[in-house]
């Protein structure tokens, strides 16, 4: 600033300009010099918005689930003649009603099934839509007929 300062000076000697009353010299001065305060006002708020961000968006570690309640569940069955997913492969859970026959052809037992009924599973259906495991989630089968 001061190089500034004395540049501005050497140049209104050399066009031989007058010099500025004192207090106008003060007032152009202090304007100058304010003009910093709005553009690092905004530069903090713009750096409290993206922290504040950084804050939201920081992913929170999923809830472990206790190890009694997995222990607890019935396991998942792969189905027979299918290859289980690739490390690489993402599946998802579909609860759906299965038709017991197609269970009982598939290869899986169900002691004292009716082949006529359904039953509730969860299915593991992978990238490929094939189911790749089951686990049954009601061991009641129901023939659809009422009885």
């Amino acid at each position: 600033m001061e190089n500034d300062d004395a540049e501005l000076r050497r140049l209104l000697r050399e066009w031989e300009v007058p010099d500025a009353p004192a207090w106008l010299e003060t007032r152009v001065m202090a304007r100058r010099d304010a003009r910093w305060r709005p553009r690092f006002a905004a530069a903090l708020v713009w750096a409290a918005a993206l922290s504040v961000a950084a804050f939201l968006l920081v992913r929170q570690p999923a809830p472990t689930v206790p190890a009694a309640t997995v222990a607890e569940e019935d396991p998942f069955v792969p189905v027979p003649n299918v290859l289980p997913l690739d490390s690489y492969e993402t599946g998802r859970v579909v609860r759906m009603d299965l038709p017991v026959s197609s269970l009982l052809n598939a290869g899986f037992s169900l002691p004292a099934a009716d082949p006529a009924g359904t039953v509730t599973a969860d299915v593991l259906v992978g990238d490929d839509g094939r189911a790749h495991a089951v686990r049954l989630v009601s061991a009641t089968t129901s023939n659809g007929t009422g009885d």
